[in-house]
């Protein structure tokens, strides 16, 4: 890692927990992009992640980004904020601009650093989450905690980051955010650039992808197919992911339908992945809130359509795509109508309009966050 001196300008972003150090090459490397974009957008700033991690192991060395091992994972914000204003002091930063990538502890961690620092520093708060959402805060008690410390730290910022329209308008209702100090850049992703499923007839599966906890609505998933179990015994349920609950969510699915109609897959590296859809006739979305719907999006550019419980997400999503590749989900419904839809939407045939859309759109949202930086740079000078 090159040698910070007095001259250097960085765009900081702080990440207590580790989320992206944790993450995997997969998002230091869309770090790494925001760092590219950053540079083609003004050359003398640079990109800086301080990240924490369990254990030891080697930083991810990227050209356009440096990701720093501060701590252990921490909840501590006061102590992360310490110890990165001592490297900062060091190696004599000029911080122009704090990226938060929550706002719980990694705001608190950049507002603690920025009064260390002495200066009046902007800061961009990153909601990935939907969590203005009241459904999102009644999951359990951490998420009321979070959603009290978040209307704390929301109007402090002098910008706020969503993902979609929709998760936006629900954080100006539920947080009193002004609507011009939002900005919606949706998380980059990793697409095919052509959809993966191109048989005519899709096989008679469900699939639910991803982590596998109760937060995610994994019993609502099984009150489905007890309910379509009633009308048809021929379908089968493929399960892709992992998680703390995933034996209870196994042991519950083979007391509703018989084992050898349950194919689990376990966590999968994104090329199998790509191969399983050939094998899912309707993605099922249950949880209960969803700010963007990552997994729902890949599911359309591979040509299966899906099935889900309205959300913010879920609902801009809708709007992208043609009538009928995304339905919702309404377990109210009789157990006939829920038949009627499976089947409905296993004849459905997903254009490949939306993938074309979508895989163009997704190549702008890193220039688009890196724009949001050096616009709120210099509206702070």
């Amino acid at each position: 890692m090159e040698k910070y001196t007095e001259n250097k300008s960085v765009i900081l972003s702080l990440d207590p927990r580790g989320i992206i150090l944790n993450g995997g090459i997969d998002v230091a490397s869309r770090q790494n992009n925001y760092g590219y974009q950053i540079k083609l957008q003004d050359n003398n700033l640079n990109f800086l992640i301080f990240s924490s991690i369990d254990g030891l192991k080697n930083n991810f060395e990227y050209k356009f980004v440096s990701i720093l091992h501060m701590s252990k994972p921490t909840f501590n914000s006061y102590i992360f904020a310490k110890k990165a204003h001592k490297f900062i002091k060091i190696n004599n930063l000029n911080v122009k601009l704090l990226v938060a990538g929550d706002p719980w502890e990694s705001y608190w961690s950049a507002y603690f650093l920025a009064k260390f620092l002495n200066k009046k520093i902007p800061i961009q708060i990153q909601v990935h989450g939907d969590i203005a959402d009241p459904r999102w805060r009644r999951i359990n008690l951490r998420n009321r905690f979070r959603f009290s410390l978040a209307k704390l730290s929301l109007p402090k910022a002098s910008s706020v980051r969503a993902v979609t329209k929709y998760q936006a308008k629900n954080l100006v209702k539920a947080f009193g955010i002004k609507r011009e100090r939002i900005v919606v850049v949706p998380v980059p992703i990793n697409v095919l650039g052509k959809p993966v499923v191109l048989q005519s007839k899709r096989p008679k599966t469900i699939g639910l992808i991803g982590r596998i906890h109760q937060d995610r609505g994994i019993w609502e998933f099984i009150k489905l197919v007890r309910i379509l179990n009633s009308s048809s015994k021929d379908f089968k349920v493929i399960s892709i992911g992992d998680g703390p609950s995933k034996d209870k969510f196994l042991l519950k699915l083979s007391s509703v339908i018989s084992k050898n109609r349950i194919i689990y897959l376990g966590q999968l590296p994104e090329s199998e992945l790509r191969k399983a859809w050939k094998r899912i006739g309707v993605l099922v979305s249950v949880a209960p809130v969803e700010s963007y719907g990552r997994v729902i999006r890949e599911s359309l550019i591979a040509g299966v359509p899906v099935w889900a419980t309205t959300s913010a997400g879920v609902k801009d999503l809708i709007d992208s795509c043609k009538k009928g590749e995304v339905r919702l989900l309404d377990l109210s419904k009789s157990d006939a109508s829920l038949d009627t839809d499976f089947n409905s939407l296993l004849k459905t045939k997903v254009s490949s309009d939306f993938s074309k859309r979508f895989i163009k759109e997704n190549n702008t949202y890193a220039t688009k966050l890196a724009k949001s930086w050096i616009n709120i740079i210099n509206k702070s000078k």
